[in-house]
């Protein structure tokens, strides 16, 4: 028994130190201070709920993607008219 656990407690070690199972770069999200290097990433900006999507298309907007996590992140700065979408680019 004493072997049967070593040999568990070493497969336990050796996953803890690869890192198998966690991503901790994509849990991460990122907050963004300015529009320019929003649109970097997002070229069309964040919508943060698909009725806000919707919005932005139906006021002559590209489409942006929903991003309910990044927009959180940093819709204080960036959503100025405070409609769900930030940085938002007219067609």
């Amino acid at each position: 028994m004493t072997t049967g656990r070593r040999i568990v407690g070493i497969a336990i070690a050796a996953a803890l130190g690869l890192g198998l199972g966690f991503a901790p770069a994509q849990a991460a999200t990122t907050k963004f201070t300015s529009c320019d290097k929003m649109h970097k990433v997002y070229p069309y900006g964040i919508s943060k709920s698909s009725k806000a999507q919707a919005r932005a298309l139906r006021e002559g907007m590209y489409k942006p993607p929903v991003k309910a996590r990044v927009y959180e992140d940093s819709y204080k700065t960036l959503d100025r008219d405070k409609d769900g979408t930030m940085c938002e680019v007219p067609r």
